[in-house]
């Protein structure tokens, strides 16, 4: 810490008071101040001494008032009673609870600004009110009316202008009401205990003082109750009063300080409540080093932190980290190089940032939409996953959490009951339904005592623990205060409300000396204080300073005229804590993001500009850029090494493994793909689907045809065997819902009880409906044909040159007309049905197009190596996005000249199985890698285009 301005006022009373310093009180902004300044005046000390009183500026106010300041919880009920009371509403405390803290909000403002609540609460549609009773108001005051009430006009009201008024008139007595219930009750809002005191002063009742002086230390922006205060102590010359600042903030001789500057309200306090004579204040006329930095986003700041520490960093207390934004608190403390030995955190870390928080929130998801059923309680699968791949339960139940998240998945389970999912202590507590807020609250806390319990073995998760303890304190006080004001079962969604709302206000703590080592501070912690370096991060608009506007229920203009607080204001405040912190320092880095992310400007503060262009300051901008070169990095090649030969081993005769249609197209589009998927067993990510997507429509469609022509095996099917398929409503309503409950819900065989096809599914459910029956019109118009089988595994040890290898797979449908045997493939996607040559099936930028009449002629090649060689056997498709057209046909083309011709499997045999065996032929030569096409664009759509850098 420099020789600077809390040092130097210890000094002074050291000097000056050195045996009365036991009768003295110093009032600083924050407690952090009067830490520093007690260790201050410690080090000036050479014998034991009684310490003086040290207190925050609202602390100062409270041991002069006999109500206690109670907590905003406790405050919202008593404000929700008495305002149904007045209004004479039965507002719920849902509804009310967004009311109720801009009422506490604006209520806290009117006392400690000492505002009279009817005045500023009238209804002046009519402004002959003002003259008669309002003339006491100032000029503003009254312009602020005026202005605010010109936009209500009595004959035109809209149906919004007369419930805000109806609201607005309600307003003054229900503070009276709430401030008279409080009051019963020995309790009070801070701004009631300012205003209760520049009352009594007003009244000329006296102040019982036990110091022999009060001195106010680096305060700035005083309320009027504030200014009450010290006008009486300085009237009973109690109190001494100094004031911090730098030589930017003061006007010279011919210039004009900014009328919004960080010296705004300096000069009235220092003409008001002078400082003793004789004190000299430190001030840094020369001004130190500044550099203003850009980097790329947030996080590239804590690059020029290392850097800065690394270089910088001296010894304790001459340095702080301080961040604008107090969420960037854990990755700062990750960019605090190994020179520095003792690091200590004067802010606490937000604890609706921490992980504990965030998981708490999933549980409230999970509870909120849980569901009960006759055999229990039933949770939906978009809740449990994510806490299943919470960072805390995946680690505590690491194994089970893989094994219930490969079950839901690979099931498709939508809805799970809850008892399916405890499978340990830990989940026995977490999936389980509540029904009220108090069972809520023992829900929370079991869970985290816990999760507590769990993580107490392991040394390296003190900090983890730290957020689990500062959660549960929370939960625990919220439950204490619902209870002492006999709301203990609110409902959960009330209780979820209120324990957001307190867990804004809460902080984890950082166990820590707080008079050694670096400091990492948020702004409001460095008030009064003073450091040789300094770095601050995250200047951008919008964060330093912020540019929302307060939450109140009075408008801007009112508040503007009766001089309550502002965004304005709000501006002016952190603009003197600013220009205060740095003026002293010997070095500065003040860093920006020019990188946009989320709500965050990339523009630096306007502090910044008003620093580089309105205060005589040596100022250096610099851009942070890393060395950063752009490489093509190359394509992924595998070579064809012996473990991979022995995985290709596999699929030839004598082993299980079999190539399938399917498996030799991935082969020919990209044999990459086919690497990852056959070889090396790199599964495309599963994913719970609740909605039929164009996969689910095409399993459901090829099911009920199944279905229907199931009993018809090896029969002859008849017109009138279709007909009366259409006509019976019901049966194709029942095979499509059993459709929908398989390959939606397959978890204990459909029998959920949430399989009620809703949402989009309706809609899928009606046009497969209308597909089938046109499929079955189209079926009906080409009968009679014979179903010879369906879904036939068919298996082939397929001689290729010197290999012999298994082939197979599943064939949609086999049937027979007019002596022909017929390969049928039900395909739900696009394709063409004619092919300009055999060569075309095997030619990788025209496979994919090609696909069903590759499959379907490998299928047709198998069935005649293997039970039908003396039959003539045709490949065909059932293209079921094209039922509705009038060129429906399911046979495939070949093109010879400019006409086509149906393909048979005969005429183009040698000519395909040419094509098999080359392909055969690269697939299992060592020399020829694995390796992804060359045309990126087909890797657009690939699961795998990240393992292949496209």
């Amino acid at each position: 810490m420099t020789s600077g301005f809390l040092n130097s006022i210890a000094t002074y009373y050291y000097q000056n008071s050195k045996d009365e310093l036991a009768d003295y009180c110093f009032v600083f902004p924050s407690q952090r101040a009067g830490i520093f300044f007690t260790n201050h005046l410690r080090q000036l000390v050479d014998a034991p001494a009684w310490a003086p009183e040290i207190m925050t500026i609202s602390d100062f106010f409270a041991s002069l008032s006999k109500p206690i300041v109670a907590d905003n919880i406790t405050l919202l009920f008593q404000l929700h009673q008495v305002y149904n009371q007045v209004s004479g509403k039965d507002t719920s405390f849902d509804e009310f609870l967004p009311w109720g803290e801009l009422f506490l909000g604006d209520f806290d403002d009117i006392d400690k600004y000492l505002v009279d609540v009817d005045q500023l609460f009238s209804n002046l549609i009519s402004y002959k009110e003002l003259d008669d009773d309002y003339s006491h108001l100032n000029e503003k005051q009254l312009d602020a009316i005026k202005t605010f009430w010109g936009a209500f006009k009595a004959e035109q009201l809209s149906s919004h202008q007369s419930q805000f008024l109806e609201n607005w008139e309600h307003i003054p007595k229900v503070y009276k009401a709430f401030k008279d219930k409080l009051t019963v009750q020995s309790l009070a809002f801070e701004g009631m205990v300012y205003r209760d005191i520049a009352e009594r002063i007003k009244s000329e009742t006296h102040l019982d003082i036990k110091w022999k002086k009060i001195v106010f230390v680096g305060l700035n922006a005083l309320t009027p109750a504030e200014r009450k205060l010290m006008d009486n102590l300085k009237k009973r010359q109690l109190a001494e009063f100094f004031w911090d600042f730098s030589p930017w903030m003061q006007e010279k001789e011919g210039e004009i300080m900014p009328t919004r500057g960080p010296g705004l309200f300096l000069n009235e306090n220092k003409l008001h409540y002078p400082s003793p004579k004789d004190f000299i204040i430190p001030l840094n006329e020369t001004g130190p080093e500044i550099s203003i930095t850009a980097v790329a986003n947030p996080t590239e700041q804590l690059k020029s932190v290392y850097t800065f520490l690394k270089n910088e960093y001296e010894s304790d207390l001459k340095t702080a980290i301080v961040l604008a934004d107090e969420t960037m608190l854990m990755p700062a403390l990750h960019g605090i190089p190994e020179n520095v030995d003792r690091v200590n955190v004067t802010m606490g870390y937000p604890l609706n940032n921490t992980p504990i928080f965030g998981l708490v929130n999933l549980l409230f998801e999970m509870q909120r939409n849980a569901r009960t059923g006759k055999d229990g309680s039933w949770l939906y699968h978009r809740h449990v996953l994510p806490i299943l791949q919470h960072q805390y339960i995946a680690l505590l139940a690491e194994d089970d959490c893989r094994q219930l998240h490969k079950k839901l998945v690979k099931g498709n389970v939508i809805f799970v009951k809850a008892k399916e999912l405890q499978s340990n202590a830990l989940f026995k507590l977490i999936f389980s339904k509540v029904n009220n807020g108090s069972e809520l609250a023992s829900y929370l806390t079991d869970i985290l005592i816990k999760i507590y319990e769990l993580l107490q073995p392991q040394e390296d998760k003190l900090l983890e623990r730290e957020f689990v303890f500062a959660l549960h304190k929370s939960i625990v006080r919220l439950q204490d205060l619902l209870e002492q004001n006999q709301q203990a079962d609110i409902t959960p969604e009330t209780w979820i409300k209120l324990y957001k709302k307190l867990a804004d206000f809460q902080t984890v703590p950082f166990k820590g000396e707080p008079l050694a080592g670096l400091q990492v501070m948020g702004i409001l912690e460095t008030r009064a204080l003073d450091f040789d370096k300094l770095i601050i991060l995250d200047l951008n608009e919008g964060v330093f300073p912020k540019t929302s506007a307060p939450n109140t229920f009075i408008p801007a203009t009112l508040r503007a005229g009766f001089e309550l607080p502002t965004i304005e204001f709000q501006d002016t405040i952190f603009s003197y804590y600013f220009f205060r912190l740095i003026h002293r320092a010997k070095k500065v880095e003040l860093l920006y993001s020019t990188g946009a992310q989320g709500m965050k400007s990339n523009e630096m503060s306007r502090y910044l500009y008003q620093l580089k262009y309105e205060f005589n300051a040596k100022v250096q901008s610099q851009t942070s850029s890393g060395n950063v070169s752009l490489l093509s990095p190359p394509d992924p090649v595998a070579k064809k090494t012996e473990a991979i030969m022995q995985e290709l081993e596999k699929y030839k005769h004598g082993n299980d493994k079999f190539l399938s249609p399917s498996a030799l197209s991935v082969y020919i589009e990209c044999p990459m793909r086919f690497y990852y998927q056959k070889v090396a067993g790199i599964k495309e990510p599963d994913e719970i689907t609740e909605e039929a997507d164009a996969r689910i429509f095409g399993l459901i469609f090829h099911d009920v045809v199944e279905n229907l022509y199931k009993p018809l095996i090896g029969k002859e099917v008849e017109a009138a065997n279709i007909d009366s398929w259409i006509k019976n409503k019901k049966l194709i309503d029942t095979l499509i819902r059993e459709g929908f409950n398989k390959h939606l819900t397959d978890y204990e065989k459909g029998k959920s009880t949430f399989t009620e096809i809703h949402g989009k599914n309706v809609m899928v459910f009606e046009v497969i409906r209308r597909y089938l029956l046109q499929f079955l019109k189209l079926e009906k118009a080409r009968a009679p044909f014979t179903i010879v089988n369906l879904e036939p595994k068919v298996e082939h040890s397929y001689i290729s040159n010197h290999l012999q290898l298994n082939i197979g797979g599943y064939i949609d449908r086999l049937e027979s007309k007019d002596g022909i045997l017929r390969v049928m493939d039900y395909k739900t996607g696009t394709g063409d049905a004619t092919i300009s040559s055999i060569a075309d099936l095997f030619n990788t930028d025209k496979h994919k197009k090609n696909k069903a009449t590759f499959q379907t002629l490998l299928y047709s090649l198998i069935l005649e190596e293997t039970a039908y060689e003396n039959t003539p056997i045709q490949p065909g498709v059932i293209w079921v996005r094209d039922v509705f057209k009038k060129s429906y046909d399911t046979q495939l083309f070949i093109k010879e000249g400019k006409e086509k011709q149906p393909i048979l499997l005969q005429p183009v045999r040698d000519e395909f199985k040419a094509g098999l065996d080359q392909l055969f032929e690269e697939l299992f030569n060592p020399e020829i890698p694995f390796q992804p096409v060359e045309n990126i664009d087909k890797c657009r759509f690939c699961t795998y285009k990240a393992l292949c850098n496209r």
